[in-house]
């Protein structure tokens, strides 16, 4: 028996010492989830090893989260140059001086003088900034003098600019499909020279210019009809300075690359404007090709 208690006391201790220098370590596991509703993944790294003196290998585990969302969280921007292939339809000068211009695209681009037309857009998540400027100088020797000339030559130029805020009512960014309200303004600046000679009446020369604004309101929408391809069209209305003004639009786009899209399609700007003994009531319409530069 004296033997016997000195062994059990011994084996005890050894026991509890080995106990001590063998603590039960979990062992972490890798995982991965990613949480598809706001577009957020987190994952567990391992950032740090270590062994203690007993040799126990410690491991460090971080999360780390990446927002594919918070990268879209800022402006990106849009440049796009356009050429208008339009003709020029209607009546424009003072209520007893007028002029019928009846054109289409190829006498106009005869009687082209200078053009440019761009559009600048600015978007962060759902709201837009955009303004389109139009600028063109013509001079048609071919408009209609009426009975009591012989000739008559008309010199246009035309300013358009259309800065409008929007916001995405639509959005699926996977398909690249949105549908947007446009605000905002038209605001014109049109200077005509009417030149029309000896008939009836002699000789007489008309210059006038009219500046004016006009509210308009809108929708704009592009659905995806695949990777490369994609439709867009827009329509806005609106008054105030002149009778009433519209524009539509539909065309087909190409994704060339992540910075570079091609457009084509369709477009027509009406207006009606009356006021002030000045009389520009005309319609352009015609096909339109751009290219849109993302930065």
């Amino acid at each position: 028996m004296k033997l016997i208690c000195p062994l059990f006391l011994l084996l005890a201790v050894t026991c509890s010492a080995n106990a001590q220098v063998r603590p039960n370590v979990a062992k972490p596991t890798l995982a991965t989830f990613e949480e598809r509703g706001s577009d957020q993944t987190s994952e567990i790294h391992s950032d740090n090893s270590t062994t203690d003196a007993l040799g126990t290998t410690r491991t460090t585990w971080t999360t780390r989260t990446s927002s594919q969302s918070a990268a879209d969280d800022k402006w990106h921007f849009v440049f796009s140059p356009y050429f208008w292939m339009a003709g020029l339809h209607g009546t424009t000068g003072s209520p007893n001086r007028t002029v019928q211009v009846d054109e289409n695209f190829g006498d106009i681009f005869g009687s082209l003088k200078f053009a440019f037309m761009g559009v600048f857009e600015a978007h962060k998540n759902k709201w837009a900034i955009q303004t389109d400027v139009e600028f063109v100088s013509l001079e048609d020797d071919k408009a209609t003098p009426g009975p009591l000339f012989s000739s008559a030559n008309a010199k246009i130029k035309t300013f358009v600019f259309t800065p409008e805020v929007g916001y995405r009512i639509y959005d699926d960014p996977d398909k690249g499909s949105f549908v947007q309200v446009l605000g905002g303004t038209r605001i014109w600046r049109i200077s005509t020279d009417l030149n029309f000679g000896a008939g009836v009446l002699p000789v007489v020369e008309i210059k006038s210019s009219r500046s004016w604004v006009d509210g308009v309101v809108g929708l704009r929408g592009k659905a995806a009809l695949s990777e490369k391809f994609f439709f867009m069209g827009r329509f806005d209305v609106g008054g105030g300075g002149s009778k009433f003004t519209y524009q539509l639009f539909g065309g087909l786009g190409y994704n060339v690359n992540k910075k570079i899209v091609l457009v084509g399609g369709y477009r027509a700007l009406d207006v009606n404007y009356d006021k002030n003994n000045f009389l520009y009531d005309t319609n352009q319409g015609g096909l339109i090709m751009g290219i849109g530069l993302k930065f």
